[in-house]
């Protein structure tokens, strides 16, 4: 299920800090995307393999339940998935060949919509 013609892009937030999360989903929002935030890698993965692509994943790497490491690894074993961008939002140094950026914590929020308009326009 993809985005509809001319609505806006849709974020998926996967960040396990509510006050964080609940910040970016506004900022986002204010910024004309849709945004759906998930707590965990588990719930955030039953969403895209529920047939959803967003334009854009930014993605926490420490979180319970499923860390970033193994998300992204089953995501892009995923049908449909491989090429949907993700972008990590980490306070710990993180790489993988798969991620299209890396927000390193604390952040400054223009940084945070100026990643969001390369990888998924609006």
């Amino acid at each position: 299920m993809s985005t509809p013609a001319g609505a806006p892009p849709v974020i998926l937030l996967v960040e396990d800090e509510s006050d964080l999360r609940d910040t970016i989903e506004e900022l986002l929002r204010d910024e004309g995307f849709q945004v759906k935030c998930m707590a965990d890698g588990e719930k955030a993965l039953e969403w895209l393999c529920g047939g959803r692509r967003p334009a854009l994943v930014l993605l926490d790497f420490i979180m319970p339940r499923m860390n970033g490491w193994t998300f992204l690894e089953r995501m892009r074993a995923a049908p449909g998935l491989d090429a949907v961008p993700v972008v990590a939002i980490s306070a710990l140094p993180v790489s993988h060949p798969s991620l299209s950026g890396v927000l390193r914590k604390p952040f400054d929020l223009s940084s945070l919509v100026d990643t969001v308009r390369r990888f998924a326009g609006g």
